[in-house]
């Protein structure tokens, strides 16, 4: 639990079925709860949530410009991307999280992108996407990155992440 706490990199190696999906998912919320994108109106603290290194919250100065705030999943194939995009959408539902796919197939607008809280892609079109600069782009906006099947990567048959 104190990998939750402590905000690091974190690899999860475990067998099909053991819940390494419910740990994203848990990631993901206490990444958007963090940048105050979600928030718990029960939490007595959560008055002074915007108190910490950098103000925290949405008054942050990287918030403000959407840096660091979004979360982009990287599914090894554009098959399994929709799957993940149905499971984190029905599952985030009620919190009003955005999830959206970006795969070769599956384009997305710059204002879907910009209003998306995650974006779940694969390897080649993160690459293609974060080859591309500038403020907007998603690289500077990503403040939280997963990557599924990490193992599958510079593999034979895998892809390349740089």
């Amino acid at each position: 639990m104190q990998h939750f706490i402590r905000q690091e990199n974190l690899l999860i190696c475990a067998p099909t079925g053991a819940g390494k999906t419910n740990v994203a998912m848990l990631t993901f919320v206490a990444h958007l709860r963090e940048k105050g994108i979600i928030k718990n109106e029960k939490d007595p603290y959560a008055a002074y949530s915007h108190i910490g290194d950098d103000g925290g919250g949405r008054n942050s100065s990287s918030s403000q410009n959407g840096e660091g705030r979004k979360i982009v999943y990287i599914a090894p194939m554009k098959a399994l991307a929709q799957e993940v995009v149905e499971k984190f959408s029905s599952k985030l539902k009620p919190l009003n999280v955005i999830v959206r796919e970006l795969t070769g197939d599956m384009q997305l607008t710059r204002l879907e992108a910009e209003s998306s809280d995650i974006i779940v892609t694969t390897p080649e079109k993160w690459d293609v996407v974060t080859r591309k600069g500038g403020d907007g782009s998603l690289s500077r906006t990503c403040g939280l990155l997963i990557i599924d099947e990490v193992h599958l990567l510079a593999d034979e048959r895998g892809a390349v992440i740089e």
